[in-house]
């Protein structure tokens, strides 16, 4: 038991780093869509774009290093939840199971195939080309104006709602590493 529970604390370890580094990256994006909106020319707001993009695939790389030592650990818990006592099986199922949703909430957001802000960033691109094409027709260019403002709203949300997640892998990594202790003194 006590070469799965220093498996288990390295993995933790690393998991606790990238989920900062995720965190960085998600603090940097937001910071990049509201300079972003913030921009008044669709030309230069579609280059500020390129960077957005650019960060938002760090949030992915992040979240693929993130959910890598994430499996390891749920590997680790489901392993150790085999020979734990009863009392700590309870437990070692519930930060499996917390662990799981927000790793799979975090893939859904950041994920640079499917998730929700690479989606949105591409949808702002294309609204920012639009609007620079119609720049002339004032009618239009209100429409995509609009259009653009509920995009902007809607990943904003998402990115906030990225960093709460982040926010709650780190919270339960850190109960899995106080979890680890207990195990430390049960096995030593």
């Amino acid at each position: 038991m006590v070469k799965e529970v220093e498996q288990l604390k390295e993995e933790t370890r690393q998991a606790v780093s990238r989920v900062a580094a995720e965190y960085k990256y998600a603090a940097d994006f937001k910071k990049e869509l509201e300079e972003i909106e913030a921009e008044k020319d669709p030309k230069k707001a579609n280059k500020e774009i390129r960077g957005g993009i650019r960060i938002l695939r760090w949030i992915g790389r992040a979240e693929r290093r993130v959910n890598q030592s994430e499996k390891k650990i749920l590997f680790g818990l489901e392993e150790l939840g085999e020979i734990l006592p009863e009392n700590l099986k309870t437990k070692e199922r519930d930060l499996h199971d917390q662990l799981d949703i927000a790793e799979k909430k975090l893939v859904e957001l950041a994920s640079m195939f499917t998730g929700a802000l690479k989606k949105e960033l591409h949808d702002i691109k294309t609204d920012e080309a639009l609007l620079e094409r119609y720049d002339k027709d004032p009618k239009q260019a209100d429409h995509i104006k609009h259009h653009l403002s509920s995009l902007f709203k809607n990943a904003k949300q998402n990115v906030a709602e990225l960093i709460r997640w982040i926010g709650t892998t780190e919270t339960v990594l850190k109960s899995i590493e106080g979890f680890e202790e207990i195990l430390e003194r049960l096995s030593a």
